[in-house]
């Protein structure tokens, strides 16, 4: 009879649970995928094969890769994480015991490792050596949340405190249950005075013991503490889709989705569908992508802390961008999804009052992104914030004509003189008078196609990285040429700043020129060119070999092309480096140019923050022809930072970081101690 009772009880909250569990997850799913199709580079299909998608998964979910960015919050999370996949059996052995309780003896002991005394003992003992490290990880995450206070959490969230709660509970009661297991009259195996089981659940057995819970009552104790062990998992279940700790279910959902596209390319719209969206404004205009981010969001605040905007007390705070997101998704979508059931049509739909941009997100918080993609490198669940951003940008500049008065100048000159600083077009190639350099209209018969950007070609700060760089060109006896005044703008400021229309036009101009002249391999100093070349041009058919200058030099070097001749001087140097966000986070491009300043032979120091975490220079996104919202600039604290060095040379190797540097050494005053160099330079001054 008592075990029916329990079959019973069991199998009605058992099925209350999964039902609720299941209608929750299907009905987000459902609102995600309400959004429009996954037009991220509009393959998605070709690009998310089935082998590559496992793989992120693997590393992603299983390895717990990008959590481990941070090793002290990865091993803790990793305490949780596999503490959870530990208890799968566990778990498992009470859910089976429960829906089939009637039929077994006692249900209370049943093990699917049942067949082996010792196996089932030494999982038991897994199981109560992983809750202690659950416990820590959880202790440690509290801690930082409600103790430390670190930046990104909020502190005032009681849904974390909630699951910290329930998981805690589901790690107290299982050793509590073992412990009280040891001392019961049905369970116990005693030999004399000494205790037999696992060392964990005998320590905790002396707990019961002091407060006087022994034989016939510890098998209430055990079977109380199994029931709340049970019931704490149902409640998980009940509660996990409805708040943020959802990333456990839309985490892995966003990883098996990822593509495979390079991860500096952002979609190509199609601007000759009359029928398709100019960017986001409505949460349907949205790809489904970009939603099921917000629900993947754990809100964890990796993205707030990386941001150089939130840094430097912008409107800007990329997890506010996902969470919004998110609320919009759960609040209007609901009432798309109706109107599309009832068979509104697509005018009446996209006249609904859904709009993100204004009741949700800022268009100031739009604005101030300089599209690093820190945020994106720095999200555990695999979000990116950049695209969605991009997103609403576009919709705002080509469906609304609605951005910033400077970028109107910017947008006229890319469009009027191939150049965002409105220089005549004429004389692109008036830097490199007098240095023999040749066009490809002269000769098109050359090993190499020299980018020189529209920096290079009119910044007179940046003319003399060019031709520095042509001066290694020449003395490793390269055969190259440039465009000229063929050569346009390469569009990367025109397509962060959400004109689509006005990139495609000039991207599909130089790809025709390129591949007019047949050109296979294209190098460059320009990472922002570099990478829109590389990453993006292939949308247009311009499928080239795209080097950095700094890999170009590197093999040069290697291949005995130069020689590089070092002084005392250089030996008593201290040089450090920054890293442009267009060649590092988004080609992985860290380690060469290092290589080419170390061969000075002088000291390298690191800047705080390097490599990865390397803090935008502040230009990207086309906020090199914007004014930044506040008096804290994102440049003048990057300066700071390299300053810290105590380096007499700071090396960089992007034309936009050159003159975002350079305006920070002269604020800090350092100009006569403090010298900004491209590696270009520092290699053609050594040669």
């Amino acid at each position: 009879m008592e075990n029916l009772v329990f079959h019973i009880i069991f199998t009605i909250l058992f099925a209350i649970a999964n039902i609720v569990f299941a209608r929750a997850v299907i009905y987000r799913l459902g609102l995600v995928f309400e959004g429009q199709k996954a037009h991220f580079h509009e393959d998605f299909r070709e690009h998310g094969n089935l082998g590559f998608r496992i793989k992120s998964v693997i590393d992603n979910v299983l390895l717990q890769k990008k959590l481990f960015q941070e090793p002290m919050r990865g091993v803790m999370h990793a305490f949780i994480f596999y503490g959870f996949v530990t208890y799968l059996l566990h778990t498992t052995n009470q859910m089976v015991a429960g829906v089939f309780g009637y039929w077994l003896s006692d249900p209370y002991a049943f093990s699917l490792l049942g067949f082996s005394e010792g196996l089932s003992h030494a999982y038991e003992g897994l199981v109560q050596s992983v809750s202690f490290l659950v416990l820590i990880g959880l202790a440690y995450f509290a801690i930082r949340r409600w103790v430390i206070k670190a930046k990104g959490l909020d502190v005032h969230s009681p849904a974390s405190a909630v699951v910290i709660g329930m998981i805690a509970t589901l790690m107290i009661s299982t050793l509590l249950g073992e412990g009280a297991r040891v001392i019961s009259d049905t369970y116990s195996i005693k030999s004399g005075s000494i205790r037999d089981g696992f060392p964990i659940a005998v320590g905790v057995s002396y707990l019961w013991s002091a407060i006087g819970v022994e034989g016939a009552s510890g098998d209430i104790a055990f079977k109380i503490m199994w029931w709340a062990h049970i019931l704490t998992v149902f409640a998980f279940m009940l509660y996990v889709p409805t708040s943020k700790h959802s990333h456990l279910i839309f985490a892995p959902i966003n990883f098996f989705l990822a593509t495979d596209t390079p991860k500096g390319a952002l979609s190509k719209l199609n601007l000759e569908d009359e029928n398709a969206l100019w960017g986001s404004t409505k949460v349907q205009d949205f790809p489904f992508p970009n939603l099921l981010d917000g629900m993947a969001c754990i809100e964890c605040g990796r993205c707030q802390v990386q941001c150089p905007a939130n840094r430097t007390g912008k409107a800007l705070n990329p997890k506010a961008i996902i969470v919004d997101l998110k609320h919009a998704l759960l609040e209007k979508m609901p009432e798309v999804q109706k109107a599309r059931k009832e068979g509104k049509s697509a005018e009446e739909i996209m006249g609904m009052e859904t709009n993100v941009i204004g009741p949700y997100i800022t268009e100031e918080a739009i604005w101030g992104c300089t599209t690093c993609y820190a945020c994106v490198q720095a999200c555990p669940v695999g979000n990116n914030q950049v695209n969605a951003i991009v997103e609403m940008r576009r919709n705002l500049v080509l469906a609304e004509s609605n951005f910033p008065a400077e970028l109107q100048g910017a947008f006229q000159n890319m469009e009027n003189n191939s150049n965002p600083w409105g220089m005549g077009a004429h004389t692109r190639a008036d830097w490199a008078e007098g240095l023999g350099v040749k066009t490809m209209a002269e000769d098109s018969n050359v090993d190499v196609l020299y980018w020189v950007g529209c920096a290079g070609a009119f910044d007179d700060r940046s003319k003399k990285t060019a031709q520095s760089f042509v001066k290694i060109l020449q003395k490793a006896g390269v055969n190259f040429g440039i465009l000229g005044t063929e050569e346009n703008c390469s569009g990367d400021s025109a397509r962060r700043g959400g004109n689509e229309y006005l990139y495609q036009t000039l991207a599909q101009m130089n790809v025709d020129t390129m591949n007019g002249y047949n050109v296979q391999k294209v190098v460059t100093a320009c990472p922002h060119c570099y990478n829109t070349i590389k990453n993006e041009y292939p949308q247009f058919g311009g499928n080239f070999e795209v080097k950095h200058h700094s890999d170009f030099i590197k093999e040069l070097i290697q291949e005995g092309k130069i020689d590089i001749k070092t002084n005392e001087a250089d030996i008593q140097q201290t040089f450090t480096y920054h890293d442009p966000c267009y060649l590092g986070r988004y080609n992985n491009g860290y380690e060469n140019p290092r290589d080419l300043v170390k061969v000075t032979g002088g000291n390298f120091e690191e800047p705080s923050d390097h490599h990865s975490k390397s803090l935008c220079c502040g230009a990207g996104g086309a906020q090199m022809w914007m004014e930044e919202q506040n008096n804290d600039r994102v440049n003048f604290k990057r300066t700071d930072q390299l300053l810290e060095t105590g380096a007499s040379t700071i090396a960089v190797s992007c034309p936009f970081c050159m003159t975002m540097i350079t305006d920070g050494v002269k604020n800090a005053e350092r100009t006569d101690t403090v010298k900004v160099k491209d590696i270009a330079e520092i290699i053609a001054d050594r040669i």
